[in-house]
């Protein structure tokens, strides 16, 4: 158990200091000023991204509007169907009294206008099989991990989206599908080259069902610690012709880059004060080598949005960019779904209490799993030496 007697004395030792966040004043203005910059001169910013994408240690981002250039958001629409979901999981342990694991989504279905209904659900995927456990990968069985399970709880959320979101064009109202959190899987490269594979086809396969549909999907991040606006201009502002890291800079520790006098800030710090309330940011199409892995139209765009509450920054696919009247529909939906949630979409907020998995809930499914496998004759039903210990004590 945790001592907090102990950790009084740390917690004592908290200084003012690192209640804020870095960067300091200085490094925020210089930011700003960076970005008024690039914002004036359109071409000199293109030109220096595409020449020096390359050679910069991380993804340059590719504005896909006048870079710098505020609009206001879209007036909500009158009658709409948003759809949202959330996961959560109960990851695979050899310790327990089965190994497989559990995958939820929480669904939520609320619609506006005429004939407005609702309609609030959880939808658990069990997962235990032996192909479930050991998946086929490159034509070897692999174990899976934490990795494994939270890219498949990605694509989970993404196809009940999909399916839901389909189900409810048969109202005839219009439809946004909304999405908690990042649509760029991160980590995915990490993964053997078969499963990414097979990933993107799935990806690939609920967010083309979506375009064909005209069904506008985007995903809203909360305090988003992104820098990839910043990354653009840490390579406006780098003294050099040609922005060869490697050449330049490898010998330095990063803070000691020249572009990192605007280093270390989010986007979202940058846009603070920057970025009117009620507006968005220039959309931008990641440069993240997860999204150029998907098919042109389906490679991910982002902007940020001033809602009041805070600067959030939104995702969606390249299609829904380049489609003014459905990405209009979009943003419109989602500001209204944060004025009716206080600050935080309404729908994705219903959506994570559907989907959350708390410790009692946890406790009651294995003690289903084990009374099942008691009815099945099953004799000796019980958790590891280790884990018993856990839960007893050892004293």
């Amino acid at each position: 158990m945790l001592d907090f007697s102990k950790v009084l004395k740390q917690i004592q030792d908290v200084k003012i200091d690192s209640l804020r966040e870095i960067p300091l004043s200085q490094v925020l203005d210089s930011a700003r000023t960076a970005y008024g910059e690039a914002a004036s001169d359109a071409r000199r910013l293109k030109d220096r991204l595409s020449e020096n994408a390359p050679w910069v240690f991380w993804p340059v981002a590719t504005p896909l509007e006048p870079f710098g250039v505020e609009r206001l958001l879209p007036a909500a629409p009158d009658t709409v169907t948003v759809i949202a979901v959330d996961g959560s999981q109960i990851m695979p342990s050899h310790h327990e009294v089965h190994n497989c694991y559990l995958l939820n989504a929480g669904i939520a279905v609320i619609s506006y206008g005429e004939n407005a209904s609702s309609l609030l659900e959880s939808l658990p995927r069990l997962h235990h099989r032996p192909e479930d456990l050991y998946p086929l990968v490159d034509r070897r069985r692999v174990h899976i991990d934490e990795l494994f399970v939270s890219l498949e709880r990605f694509l989970f959320e993404l196809e009940a989206l999909m399916e839901y979101a389909l189900n409810a064009k048969s109202s005839g109202a219009p439809i946004v599908a909304l999405a908690d959190g990042s649509l760029i899987p991160w980590s995915l490269d990490k993964m053997p080259i078969g499963y990414q594979e097979s990933f993107f086809q799935r990806m690939q396969s609920s967010m083309q069902k979506l375009q064909e549909a005209g069904i506008p999907l985007m995903a809203y991040i909360s305090h988003s610690r992104s820098s990839e606006m910043i990354n653009m201009l840490r390579t406006f502002i780098c003294p050099y012709d040609l922005s060869n890291c490697r050449e330049y800079c490898s010998n330095l520790n990063e803070e000691d880059f020249p572009c990192s006098r605007i280093w270390p800030l989010t986007d979202r710090q940058l846009l603070a004060g920057q970025l009117p309330g009620n507006f968005r940011s220039s959309i931008c199409l990641t440069a993240q080598t997860v999204s150029r892995a998907l098919d042109a139209n389906q490679q991910i765009c982002f902007s940020y949005i001033n809602f009041g509450s805070e600067i959030a920054r939104i995702e969606f696919p390249r299609w829904v960019a380049d489609n003014g009247s459905i990405l209009d529909l979009g943003l419109g939906a989602l500001a209204a779904q944060v004025t009716k949630g206080g600050g935080y979409p309404v729908s994705l907020a219903e959506a994570h209490h559907l989907a959350v998995i708390k410790g009692k809930d946890r406790e009651q499914f294995f003690e289903l799993i084990a009374r099942h496998l008691s009815n099945l004759g099953v004799n000796r039903i019980q958790v590891s030496p280790k884990e018993s210990k856990k839960r007893i004590g050892f004293v």
